[in-house]
């Protein structure tokens, strides 16, 4: 055995390689080892991360780096804690940190309940006031005794934070201090790729292995955590502010003047977005009610002189989302514009970064070594062009048809429906849910069906129409996986009504011990992004650099789409064993773009009509021959 292989083995948390996770380890090695970007693409149930962690760990060992394992969402890190929970108990000791948001590891329950902006104020003013005691204790305890202790009870991040908040002492500040002795971090995206964000961490990138998991979530995931909103709603809260506790008559008239010239250009546009969740606008046109912002920030100062004389502990205005945004649009940073952008909230303006590159295209060609992994990782042109990388490439992929064999799925195309947005209408829904409460009647197994929407909207449409015999669970705001396993355990045949990309299809696991609780899974719908000028201007940069407007619009909005429904897919099938049905339900899937992408990817389909479909999935087996 070589240098190099016993090293890999020696960070493997297993006595044995599973099929393809020798190859994955030894491609995210030799790519770090050569200075080149790991892209690894392979299906969920593989095993990537304890592969991604070992060659990750063997090279970080070899370089003197640290390893940092970067996540979208809190329940992604569930795989890289249980992996070196492993790896400790087979007595290697890799110390590491967990590190989430400051109100998601607060310890005092009343103040992270608050809003963000009023959370951060808030744990400020109780540190420096010392009236924090667990950020006071910190000074009172060995934290590198402590910490190798915790890191060898926990299983996941909620248990990590209660077990820091049962010593006493800060989680946040405890993670963020021994961050310079841990050899991995488990963080989110957030603290690598944020740019002027409050919450700051010291990290030494050029020093770090950066993996990152579900890294088809990179770009969109940057252009949110880079962008910044301005709700009409805190215009109208600021007015109400700026009268009530404003006593100069002028800075009052003068403050006024500027808000309500924001709020008649807000409402106003509004009227345009009916057809649209986003429209561009001139930066020039939003920086003119701005002229006179030293009243904005006059006032700020003056109503939180106010509320602290008044005695308001923790004062706070939302006129502070008027100089967060005001200092954004100053600074005029390519890659970033202006919109106006409406969602379930309301209308906001929203200055937003367009080109992810210009934040991760100096992280990642700076960074010590970096492995972007994903069951469903989008093209190599889509990857370098979106994050801007610059230095070498080192691909290893692994197929759906490489891991999942063909006798233990099928791929139906129902073209009785569409979700297509010119075609919606009450009667459509109602089709569609006549096909989902057919199924769900004739469906015979003592399974989940999982149900992908390309979006609320459409998932709320369709439910109305559902048999009331259909017994659905509906993907809400405070829904979570954890309640959700906990209901298919006392009942498995539901149907679970998802969104695509959403929190309920992405980092999940359908699972109770090695059970997988899912047999049939639908996508209702093509789930391609909607239209908007924001998505437009991202296909203009994707154009201007790859010299190719159909590509660019394909990696823009088909592409999204098809890593939605291969994400949802993959909830079925978290090991070679696993048997599920797939139904793609709408006319779309036979147009020759996506007949192609999806022939290639599951290797058959059959296209049904309705009798077919409920004869399919009556008979179809998820018990192995």
């Amino acid at each position: 055995m070589s240098g190099t292989e016993a090293l890999i083995r020696r960070y493997f948390p297993y006595d044995t390689f599973r099929k393809y996770q020798w190859e994955i380890a030894r491609s995210i090695y030799d790519a770090l080892s050569s200075g080149k970007v790991a892209l690894i693409e392979a299906p969920t149930g593989v095993g990537k991360t304890a592969s991604a962690l070992a060659a990750s760990l063997a090279y970080a060992e070899e370089d003197n780096a640290k390893v940092l394992f970067l996540i979208r969402t809190k329940n992604e890190a569930q795989a890289p804690i249980r992996e070196l929970r492993r790896l400790r108990d087979r007595g290697v000791n890799v110390d590491f940190v967990i590190i989430r948001n400051r109100p998601d590891m607060c310890c005092m329950v009343s103040t992270r309940k608050l809003p963000y902006e009023e959370f951060l104020e808030e744990c400020k003013f109780l540190r420096s006031s010392g009236e924090c005691p667990y950020y006071s204790n910190i000074r009172k305890i060995n934290i590198n005794y402590l910490m190798p202790n915790i890191v060898d009870g926990v299983g996941n991040v909620n248990e990590y934070v209660s077990t820091l908040c049962t010593h006493n002492v800060c989680p946040y500040e405890v993670s963020r201090m021994y961050m310079d002795r841990a050899r991995v971090g488990i963080m989110t995206y957030y603290y690598i790729f944020s740019i002027n964000k409050p919450e700051t961490m010291n990290i030494d990138v050029k020093n770090s292995v950066l993996v990152i998991d579900e890294a088809h979530n990179l770009p969109d995931t940057i252009s949110s955590l880079n962008s910044i909103d301005l709700p009409l709603t805190s215009v109208v809260a600021s007015i109400n502010e700026v009268r009530r506790l404003v006593d100069d008559e002028e800075l009052r008239n003068r403050t006024i003047k500027i808000l309500r010239g924001l709020q008649t250009y807000m409402v106003k546009l509004s009227k345009v977005l009916e057809e649209e969740t986003m429209v561009s606008l001139e930066l020039g046109d939003v920086l003119q009610f701005f002229e006179d912002f030293q009243a904005i920030t006059d006032a700020y100062y003056e109503i939180i002189k106010r509320k602290r004389s008044a005695g308001v502990p923790i004062p706070y205005t939302p006129l502070s989302r008027l100089l967060d945004f005001h200092r954004a649009i100053l600074n005029r940073v390519s890659g970033f514009s202006v919109f106006l952008a409406r969602d379930e909230q309301g209308v906001s303006l929203v200055y937003k970064c367009v080109d992810p590159s210009v934040v991760s295209g100096p992280v990642i060609n700076e960074a010590g070594g970096v492995v972007l992994m994903s069951g469903t990782l989008p093209p190599r042109d889509y990857v370098t062009s979106m994050l801007g990388i610059s230095r070498g490439i080192a691909e290893y992929r692994i197929g759906f048809r490489d891991y999942v064999r063909s006798e233990n799925y099928g791929v139906l195309i129902y073209d009785g429906v569409t979700t297509r947005y010119v075609e919606r209408d009450e009667e459509e829904y109602a089709k569609i849910a006549n096909i989902l409460s057919r199924v769900y009647q004739v469906y015979p197994l003592d399974k989940a069906i999982l149900s992908i929407f390309p979006s609320y909207a459409v998932l709320k449409s369709v439910r109305k129409y559902l048999s009331p015999s259909v017994k659905y669970i509906m993907e809400l705001g405070n829904t979570s996986i954890d309640d959700l396993i906990r209901d298919l355990r006392n009942d498995r045949k539901r149907l679970i009504m998802a969104v695509a990309g959403g929190k309920l299809v992405e980092g999940v696991e359908y699972r109770l011990g090695s059970e997988n609780l899912l047999g049939l899974i639908i996508i209702v719908g093509v789930p391609y992004p909607e239209p908007n000028d924001y998505l437009d201007d991202v296909m203009e940069i994707l154009a201007a650099r790859l010299n190719d407007r159909k590509l660019a619009w394909e990696l823009t909005y088909q592409w999204p789409a098809i890593v939605r429904i291969k994400q949802a897919v993959g909830r079925a099938f978290r090991s070679e064993s696993d048997r599920a049905l797939v139904v793609l339900m709408d006319r779309r899937f036979r147009e020759a773009r996506l007949a192609k992408v999806f022939e290639d990817y599951f290797g058959k389909y059959v296209i049904v009509n309705e009798d077919a479909l409920i004869n399919e999935v009556l008979n179809f087996n998820v018990t192995p021959h």
